[in-house]
């Protein structure tokens, strides 16, 4: 890892020397964030259900299809968890050709999604993924258990190196004070490919009830670094490592869209000519884990809204696939047969439709998955509000230019005449807190392919926003002047110092060369950018919505106060209109509301830790729901 942070270092002094835009591995994850919100009170929740269980029987088994750690999400039931810790963090984005859709990740985040620990050349045990117990009662080593499990350093992130490892320690029921044992451990390296490793759990002291098994990462402790995944983690007996196989044919990359170029855009826009917009085909891609041959494998996909679903299995089967295989699935999408394309009469103005790809059920516990997710199907919503996007939501890394005065502009082709009121930015932090970093938003018009004049003056400073408790979360910064816009634009921003002002950089995307443009400064060339992925920037609009907050404009006489601002778990409201009771309402970005009060009087707090850092509007009212004045409100 010095050599790596040795690399950092030299990177960082030539990009003083001379201006780019550069990209940086991620500090901050914010799914495991999410994960450590969702973790409350889970463990009185799950050995209810559980219906009081203290230990797991055999096969134990996780392919990381189905989120299988503590949560208390009431969609995911008990009986999916395996494990008794959160800080490794379960995605489909971060490993390359996993053997199975979803792995678990351990790296130098903690559960929270920041790092455990920003001096420079910090380094120690990270990540842990701890099982829950497992009966191991009355088994011996003619028994033949094992752990089997798959691993992969890097992926789409970053490699571990030396002295980076992936260790595997078991806890003996009966160890006494010191009873984790190490039995395995690999140092950091970068692997192309999955690895399958066999641990044989053949001693007595292991062979009992209450038996747990864990990984641990030791790494560079200073962010988003050194990434191992882990998938298809399975303990049993009767395993014979020298003839071990298992019949699974599963998906193993996640889609994102069912739309041209897009991940999402307006449902106004959308409507005006829907078959337009759509793929004409789309694929998956799957792997046939078996040492023999998988014949007659059937899918298709479903689309649900609001119950209504509409199932388009494939008229073929793919006849052959060879063993231990990968092999591409078409789809017909708007073409025949299907000729699909999202019901553009379900709504008005926004809609949110469920996709899901499906195949034959085969491998290890797939009847047992039942109401969610398993590798042989995968799940995904097309949203459709008020913004235009080409990433999927993901950051697997960042994106940022070193020079005062650098530019950067992502264009969007603007379908239909509508009202630009702002834009979604996902900034990402990267060893320093540039919050206090000012910059300027910024909309051109095109000019023969690049940006070219600007279509409204902003000149508000303003600042990133780093959240520290939520998922991908985006800020929303309005135009000074709404504007009136139609085909080509470019949105962005013009950075007032040379600090690397880090915006999300989604990896499994790919439109940055064809749609990111930056300049190095005043006077300078706009040059289209080489770097794979797509920025998170996001255009937001009108778009016929009167319930979304960021198309409210707000009261121009406001009657009351907010602090501070931005806040953290309690907001206060001080009114000054001299009434008696009154009531509050908090709203989301899509016009949902969060929080209502009722009854209040004179100065008041309201209690908002519950919500997840981002923008949101404060609507104050009389009893009779007229409002006194709306205000934007920021929570960090």
């Amino acid at each position: 890892m010095k050599q790596h942070l040795l690399s950092i270092v030299l990177m960082s002094f030539a990009l003083t020397v001379f201006g780019q835009e550069v990209e940086r591995e991620l500090m901050i994850n914010f799914s495991k964030a999410e994960q450590h919100k969702k973790e409350q009170q889970f463990e009185k929740r799950h050995q209810l259900e559980r219906g009081g269980e203290t230990s797991l029987s055999l096969p134990f088994f996780d392919d990381f299809a189905t989120y299988s750690l503590p949560t208390n999400d009431p969609e995911i039931p008990a009986s999916m968890q395996r494990w008794a810790d959160t800080s490794a963090y379960v995605n489909c984005t971060f490993p390359i050709n996993p053997p199975t859709i979803g792995v678990a990740t351990l790296d130098g985040l903690d559960r929270t999604g920041y790092p455990y620990d920003f001096i420079t050349d910090s380094y120690g045990p990270a990540d842990t993924l701890t099982s829950l117990p497992i009966n191991l009662e009355g088994l011996s080593a003619d028994d033949n258990v094992y752990l089997t499990f798959f691993y992969q350093g890097g992926g789409r992130g970053n490699s571990p190196d030396a002295p980076d490892s992936l260790v595997v320690e078991f806890f003996a029921p009966i160890g006494g004070e010191n009873p984790w044992f190490h039995q395995w451990s690999i140092p950091g390296a970068e692997h192309e490919e999955f690895q399958q490793v066999f641990i044989p759990i053949d001693q007595d002291i292991f062979l009992q009830d209450g038996f747990q098994f864990r990984f641990r990462n030791y790494s560079t402790l200073t962010g988003n670094l050194d990434h191992w995944h882990l998938d298809y983690v399975l303990v049993n007996n009767n395993i014979d490592p020298e003839n071990f196989d298992f019949f699974e044919v599963a998906f193993v990359e996640c889609p994102n869209t069912m739309l041209q170029d897009l991940t999402s855009m307006p449902w106004t826009h959308f409507q005006t000519n829907p078959t337009q917009f759509m793929r004409t085909t789309t694929s998956t891609l799957q792997r046939n884990l078996s040492t023999t041959q998988a014949d007659n494998v059937t899918s298709g996909y479903r689309i649900e809204y609001e119950g209504d679903i509409e199932d388009y299995q494939n008229d073929f089967s793919i006849v052959v696939v060879g063993p231990e295989s990968f092999f591409t699935t078409d789809y017909a999408v708007n073409s025949a047969p299907n000729n699909f394309v999202f019901d553009d009469t379900v709504s008005d103005t926004t809609a949110t439709f469920n996709v899901s790809f499906y195949a034959d059920n085969i491998g290890i516990l797939s009847d047992e998955k039942v109401g969610v997710p398993d590798n042989d199907s995968l799940v995904f919503q097309q949203v459709f509000q008020n913004y235009y996007s080409y990433d999927d939501g993901s950051a697997e890394s960042a994106w940022g230019l070193n020079v005062a005065g650098g530019k950067a502009a992502v264009k969007y082709n603007v379908v239909t005449p509508d009202t630009l009121l702002g834009v979604f930015i996902h900034w990402t932090p990267f060893q320093e807190d540039n919050s206090n970093e000012s910059f300027n938003l910024r909309v051109w018009n095109d000019d023969g392919g690049v940006p070219g004049d600007e279509l409204v003056d902003n000149f508000a400073f303003l600042t990133p926003y780093y959240y520290n408790d939520g998922y991908n979360v985006f800020t929303f910064y309005e135009f000074e002047e709404t504007i009136e816009v139609e085909g080509p634009i470019y949105v962005g921003f013009n950075q007032n110092g040379s600090e690397e002002l880090y915006v999300g950089l989604d990896k499994n995307t790919n439109t940055n060369p064809t749609r990111l443009f930056f300049q190095l400064g005043l006077g300078a060339e706009w040059t289209q950018s080489s770097i794979e992925g797509s920025v998170m920037i996001r255009p937001v609009f009108k778009a016929g919505m009167t319930n979304v907050w960021n198309n409210i404009e707000e009261q121009a006489e406001v009657e009351f106060n907010v602090y501070p601002v931005p806040f953290q778990d309690q907001l206060n409201i001080a009114p000054e209109f001299g009434v008696g009771s009154y009531n509050a309402q908090v709203l989301d970005m899509n016009g949902r509301i969060v929080e209502q009060s009722n009854n209040l009087f004179g100065s008041s707090t309201i209690d908002l830790s519950h919500l997840a850092p981002g923008v949101y509007l404060l609507q104050v009212m009389d009893q009779n729901s007229q409002a006194y004045g709306r205000k934007r409100i920021i929570k960090r």
